[in-house]
């Protein structure tokens, strides 16, 4: 290798001499050069100069190369220069990239002038970089690995791409329900998340540290969790400002749950104030049992109730980490998990410009995510140790996970194929495993199906809502209009089962086409090129335009994503067959799930649109790893094969885990049982009414129990006490804009504050008032006076007795008639 030092001095002397071309090209603006312009051409003088010595001293002189050039004689040279040249072009290509696009407008003369000197920095370092592992460790031939499992997958990929194009089922908008796509990894920040991969395996391959070890891992996972917090939580909570399920409004200015985030966070006040579930049946019981939580730790202030979501939620990087080092390697796991924070990060900066479920919105879908991958992680443990307590567990972790999402139920079949598949091919017994995971799924979930059976006298998981919304899915017009769904004396899968053998095309197409369209948006996380601003400007909401149809570059760009996909499959397929497919799986089930709910994009795609970029992170380490192995270096820990032996375990294991999940899922049961006693009795209209008028401000408006009386005497009016929920201030024509808007935020043509009020039930309230000069009214107690009407309570007295205050609404004590 001595021989070829000249050739690589001269080479970084062109590379010189044409940055110092290119740098004298550029424009001065004075008569000679400036400071500046001096400053970048002198490290390229000295670069061509000191390169051109070199080579003629290395070309004619043999004992100069053997002297100062061979690497056993300065070995802590090369070894610190063997990691200074990585990260000195690391740095040199994220500060180039900064001064481009952080702010165009100011900073692009500055990058016009440096960018010769920057490019020289890069590529000499790129050179340097694999002119020192050539030394080190040589030139090897090395072999892609089993190319055969990379190219079947890229083959079918390839053929699902061309039947979505040429059908364009997947991408046909479907008249029930429709979505955008989800919100993608940003280019630079792809760019980003691959260095940090390259970045971890140099510095893995240099000893720096030894990922496997327990201590190692341990210590990598706390990293990745402390890097997610820290990143979502330095996006502040404004935000949210215009968000749908989580919008900010006068008087409080707080972010304040709405839609299903605030069904989830009322039914948790319902625990707190001890209504039980306002006596229903609720729909995602573990999650308002996390919430309740949240309130018991925060109170009613919700940037701190955002920030402990937030810590919890920022584990399913490290999730996604564990599983990517598991079936792969540390390096694809790390990619991974840098992709998720990074797309989560994009997620949180457009909440109040499109459609989006975040971790700072109480939505369940990355909740789901977060339990989909663990789920996903304790069933790869089973298949990877093969005993039956591993079995037991992952069917435990998978029951609490429909207590969450009920439709994770149709991951269930694909998964019993792979693990089917999976065991069959190591000829070892397969039934009983899988009824152990099946005996762990039903511990899970037979405490809270037995507590709505004693409820409503039917095994259940969901409010019957939840039925009602799917039911209305499968008819040809009014779709999603659930109100009009009875199933009084009717099954789901009754209904559902009758359409379909009425109209099976019509079923299947629409299952077809959102269990691809879920599939679709899953590649499309990955980034497209498209017009970039800058990184201080609004972030290109290029996907919520997406008819379907891509620009040639984009159809490149997507077939070669599908390319390092492929050989992401191939290389989980090479180490694990049939258990690397696990978290396929998954995906699979939770994208027919969205076929047949005939639901899809943005948030009903998030539990199952990461595993593009889970096999892309795959993919590319192992690009990396053969890479590596051209220089010789091995990976003893990414060529592992499955030779675990099958263990026996007794049953006796098995015993403390059916507690353990069976308390686990009585969670739900257990909270409502251990609440405290109503807060809210049912009092007789005249306690309240007594309450209201010796409160100071109605005094001081001569408001006379006889006159409170007068009015409550009239047929629809009513008398209120309860907590109010998310009080919110509109001014005239103005409100909360939806295709079901809550009665209470529906824009009318007064100025009204509009809030919930929860005892027993669950009321709409609005109070007619044109200003409010309360701020701290949220989460406390109330008494109402009003009328009632159609979908809400018209408040005429609002009164808050912990404050001694009460407030006459614009339109006073008028009677309630129309």
């Amino acid at each position: 290798m001595l021989d070829f030092w000249p050739l690589y001095f001269l080479l970084t002397f062109l590379e010189a001499a044409v940055a110092l071309l290119a740098l004298l090209r550029v424009p001065s603006e004075g008569a000679g050069f400036s400071v500046t312009r001096w400053a970048l051409l002198l490290p390229l003088l000295v670069a061509a100069l000191a390169s051109a010595i070199a080579a003629f001293f290395s070309w004619r002189n043999l004992d100069f190369r053997s002297r100062w050039l061979e690497i056993n004689a300065k070995p802590r040279l090369y070894n610190f220069l063997t990691i200074a040249f990585p990260l000195l072009t690391a740095i040199t290509g994220i500060g180039a990239y900064l001064l481009r696009w952080w702010n165009p407008d100011k900073l692009l003369p500055f990058f016009e002038r440096a960018w010769p000197l920057l490019a020289f920095i890069i590529i000499s370092g790129i050179q340097s970089t694999l002119w020192l592992l050539a030394l080190r460790f040589g030139i090897h031939k090395a072999d892609f690995p089993d190319r055969k499992p990379a190219l079947i997958a890229f083959v079918v990929l390839l053929f699902v791409f061309g039947f979505v194009s040429l059908t364009k089922l997947g991408v046909t908008p479907d008249p029930a329900y429709w979505g955008e796509p989800g919100v993608p990894i940003q280019g630079w920040q792809l760019g980003l998340a691959l260095l940090g991969g390259v970045l971890f395996l140099t510095l893995s391959l240099l000893s720096f540290f030894k990922p496997g070890s327990p201590r190692t891992d341990f210590i990598i996972g706390l990293l990745i969790w402390a890097l997610a917090a820290g990143i979502w939580l330095s996006v502040p909570n404004e935000v949210l400002k215009n968000s749908f399920y989580f919008p900010i409004n006068p008087p409080t200015n707080v972010p304040l749950p709405y839609s299903d985030s605030g069904y989830y966070d009322y039914m948790a006040h319902s625990l707190l104030i001890g209504t039980d579930y306002t006596g229903e049946v609720p729909t995602r019981p573990l999650y308002i049992v996390f919430l309740t939580v949240l309130h018991l730790l925060f109170g009613e202030n919700y940037n701190l109730l955002i920030a402990g979501q937030t810590l919890m939620l920022a584990l399913f990087p490290v999730m996604l980490y564990t599983l990517g080092k598991k079936i792969h390697s540390p390096a694809a796991g790390m990619t991974i998990a840098l992709l998720a924070i990074f797309r989560e990060w994009t997620n949180l900066l457009v909440s109040s410009d499109t459609r989006v479920s975040n971790t700072k919105m109480l939505l369940v879908d990355a909740p789901t995510l977060l339990l989909i991958l663990l789920a996903c992680l304790f069933a790869f443990r089973w298949l990877e140790r093969k005993g039956k307590p591993s079995a037991f567990f992952a069917g435990g972790v998978f029951g609490i996970l429909l207590l969450l999402r009920t439709q994770s139920m149709l991951i269930l079949p694909i998964l019993f194929v792979i693990v089917f598949l999976f065991l069959r091919s190591d000829k070892l017994p397969w039934l009983v495993p899988l009824l152990l995971f099946i005996l762990g799924v039903l511990v899970s979930v037979a405490p809270w199906l037995t507590h709505n059976y004693l409820r409503i006298e039917k095994f259940a998981f969901d409010a019957p809502f939840q039925y009602q919304v799917l039911a209305s899915q499968y008819a040809y017009t009014g779709n999603l209009d659930y109100a009009a769904i009875d199933l009084e004396g009717k099954s789901l899968s009754q209904i559902l089962i009758t359409f379909a053998v009425k109209d099976p095309g019509f079923v299947a197409g629409f299952i077809t086409n959102h269990f691809l369209a879920t599939e679709v948006g899953a590649l499309l996380a990955l980034p497209m090129i498209a017009p970039f601003n800058g990184l201080r400007a609004p972030v290109n909401l290029y996907w919520t335009s997406f008819n379907g149809t891509l620009a040639w570059q984009n159809i490149l760009l997507l077939v070669g994503y599908l390319a390092i996909i492929a050989i992401g499959f191939g290389a989980a397929w090479k180490r694990w067959r049939w258990a690397g497919l696990l978290p396929l799986a998954f995906n699979l089930g939770y994208a027919l799930a969205n076929g047949i709910g005939r639901f899809s994009g943005w948030r009903y795609d998030f539990p199952a649109d990461w595993i593009a970029y889970f096999y892309f992170g795959i993919g590319f380490a192992e690009i990396l790893i053969w890479q590596a192995k051209v220089f010789g270096v091995r990976f003893l820990d990414t060529d592992y094969t499955n030779t675990l032996a099958y263990k026996r375990n007794s049953a006796t294991k098995i015993s403390p885990l059916v507690i353990t999940f069976a308390l686990i899922g009585a969670i739900p049961w257990i909270a409502e049982s251990i609440n405290p006693p109503p807060r809210y009795p049912d009092l007789p209209p005249i306690a309240i009414q007594e309450q209201i008028v010796n409160l100071h401000t109605v005094q001081a408006t001569s408001i006379s129990l006889a006159e409170i009386q007068e009015f409550a005497s009239q047929p629809r009016s009513v008398t209120l006490t309860g907590r109010l929920l998310y009080p919110r201030f509109f001014g005239r024509g103005t409100g909360i804009s939806s295709s079901t808007p809550w009665p209470s935020y529906a824009p009318r043509d007064f100025p009204r504050l509009g809030f919930l009020l929860i005892n027993q039930k669950v009321s709409e309230v609005v109070f007619p008032i044109k200003a409010l000069s309360i701020e701290n009214v949220q989460g406390e107690d109330v008494l109402i006076l009003g009328c009632e009407r159609d979908t809400f309570v018209e408040a005429r007295v609002l009164a808050l007795p912990n404050a001694d205050l009460a407030y006459l609404s614009d339109l006073g004590l008028e009677p309630c008639s129309p």
